[in-house]
């Protein structure tokens, strides 16, 4: 099957099975299909593979004990369904990756291919960070005692912009690793390449750790954290929430333009370390 024909069919499945599940908004399964097609039909599987690993599981923890997350989120069920802008800021930077993979694209494995190792890391360190930073939300959140802002060390209320807690922090380092092992297993299976790289894993837990850890800096410093008093939980205006107190950071960057900016760094910091370590 031609792999543009193969990538039109599983994106157009994807978008089905995204609006049964009402994952994505309409907006987002548009952006989700063109994703698709530019990730699905690149002639390694790789490619699929890290791109659905992160969608699939992503998804089932957002709506992990959403009843409990509503109580802490004023916003929660707006977020509950990812649109276009949330699918460019968590698509863009792997999505360029694979893109330029296309130009280059060939009968042997990536690491035989100038520009191939550093693309493959870029990639991985993209979906890496994505798939750590939204773990880390969407458990980091439950984790029984208040988180601290990792700016000031001070106990802030769950859901704050910049709130690292032992949960949230281990689960941004399994979902950093889960990407790295993923990909590196479907790569050891290309007949093009041989054996395991385990540096891909070592990579995948690191960039999921380091993104996170960029996230929560850039979230406690230029991002606005705002806590309603009377209705005890994060908000993201202060109409008709009661007594609001500020709790850290600018009103610079929204959510999303702090998770593309992260994104974006991770992409780069882990495409030049292929430099020196692939």
């Amino acid at each position: 099957m031609d792999p543009f024909v193969f990538a039109f069919v599983l994106s157009s499945l994807f978008v089905i099975y995204t609006q049964r599940k009402k994952s994505l908004t309409n907006d987002g399964a548009a952006g989700a299909f063109v994703v698709g097609l530019i990730t699905f039909s690149a002639s390694y599987w790789y490619f699929a593979v890290v791109n659905l690993t992160f969608f699939f599981t992503s998804s089932r923890l957002t709506k992990f004990k959403a009843d409990r997350k509503r109580l802490l989120e004023d916003d929660f069920d707006k977020c509950a369904q990812r649109n276009l802008t949330q699918v460019i800021c968590n698509g863009l930077g792997g999505t360029i990756a694979v893109a330029w993979f296309h130009t280059i694209d060939s009968n042997q494995c990536y690491a035989s291919i100038q520009g191939g190792s550093i693309l493959i890391w870029a990639y991985l360190g993209h979906y890496a960070a994505c798939c750590g930073d939204t773990w880390a939300s969407e458990l980091g959140i439950l984790n029984k005692s208040w988180p601290y802002l990792i700016t000031k060390w001070k106990q802030v209320p769950p859901g704050t912009n910049g709130g690292v807690s032992p949960l949230g922090l281990a689960a941004s380092l399994g979902g950093g690793l889960l990407i790295g092992l993923v990909g590196a297993i479907s790569l050891s299976m290309d007949p093009r390449c041989n054996g395991i790289d385990y540096r891909l894993i070592l990579l995948g837990a690191a960039a999921g750790l380091g993104g996170s850890l960029i996230d929560s800096v850039l979230g406690a410093t230029v991002q606005r954290t705002m806590y309603s008093k009377d209705k005890k939980l994060i908000v993201e205006s202060e109409q008709g929430k009661g007594q609001v107190e500020h709790i850290s950071g600018w009103d610079i960057l929204d959510n999303h333009q702090v998770n593309l900016v992260t994104s974006l760094l991770t992409t780069g910091l882990c495409g030049l370390a292929s430099y020196y370590f692939a």
